[in-house]
């Protein structure tokens, strides 16, 4: 079995969520099933809501074939610029590891975008729509950034919409803006909103809603058990992947939240994955 992509977004300074993925899937139980981790994606918001940004960064740093595209709460650490969602002990950490410096060299390298011509993956962190198609002319500096790549999410009911969340965008849409990009067959992978998606194009250009169709189980690694949509990559079909949440820690004291979610792309016997992965951390097994 050829090497495995290590796929995760929104880690949101979660270090002991971001160690338990790497315990995890460099175990030789997870290699066995998936392939040795050849190559790690991260698709962006690295720092801010969670407690531990320079660790995270520090951590990142080590891994040997990191790519990372920049999240909207990247951007906004390396400016400066305030985003909600943050407590008291989150924006106390961030102001430290800003003061340190540590981050510098490494979280502005983030791609605003990136593509794999060969395996057929495109990825941003919020979506793939070049701005300069959506945003209207006149936009002020806050409206421009808002309709980038960073902050565009998949609109829930169709319509194509701005408003001060970001920019709302039909699948149709992310799909038409790649496929002059990459071959048929293509996979866009995104994440941003913290939480599961999956979507096919077929030939005919119908897209249709397939997360929940998707075949699921459940396997153990280091004594942890691993949940699995599987979602095969069929020929001549293209796929919008959004991942969920992989660093909560942020949210854990006022909303429960405990999983983190990551995923892997993967060839087995001539067909190419996405698993769509995710386990239950236990606050108690991990830095508080």
């Amino acid at each position: 079995m050829r090497g495995c992509t290590l796929l995760f977004s929104d880690i949101h300074a979660d270090i002991g969520a971001l160690d338990a993925i790497l315990k995890v899937t460099h175990d030789p139980g997870f290699s066995g099933r998936f392939g040795p981790v050849e190559r790690v994606l991260n698709l962006g918001d690295v720092v801010e809501r969670g407690y531990h940004p320079c660790e995270v960064i520090d951590r990142l740093r080590s891994l040997h074939h990191l790519t990372s595209v920049m999240g909207n709460h990247d951007e906004a650490f390396i400016c400066g610029s305030p985003v909600s969602g943050s407590d008291d002990r989150s924006e106390t950490a961030s102001l430290q590891c800003r003061a340190q410096g540590t981050w510098e060299g490494f979280l502005e390298k983030g791609y605003n975008y990136w593509q794999d011509d060969e395996a057929r993956l495109f990825a941003a962190h919020g979506g793939p729509i070049d701005p300069e198609k959506i945003c209207p002319g006149e936009a002020d500096c806050l409206t421009a950034w808002l309709h980038g790549r960073t902050w565009q999410r998949i609109s829930r009911d169709g319509r194509r919409y701005f408003d001060w969340s970001g920019y709302h965008y039909p699948p149709e849409d992310a799909f038409a803006a790649v496929r002059d990009a990459l071959d048929p067959g293509f996979a866009i992978l995104c994440g941003h909103e913290h939480s599961e998606a999956a979507y096919e194009e077929d030939i005919n250009g119908s897209v249709t809603d397939v997360l929940y169709g998707l075949q699921k189980s459940s396997f153990t690694v280091k004594g942890r058990r691993i949940d699995e949509k599987l979602l095969p990559l069929l020929e001549g079909r293209n796929y919008l992947v959004r991942l969920g949440l992989a660093g909560p820690e942020g949210y854990y004291s006022y909303l429960g939240w405990d999983r983190s979610y990551f995923g892997v792309y993967y060839e087995k016997d001539g067909q190419r994955y996405i698993s769509l992965l995710s386990f239950l951390l236990g606050r108690d097994m991990v830095p508080p």
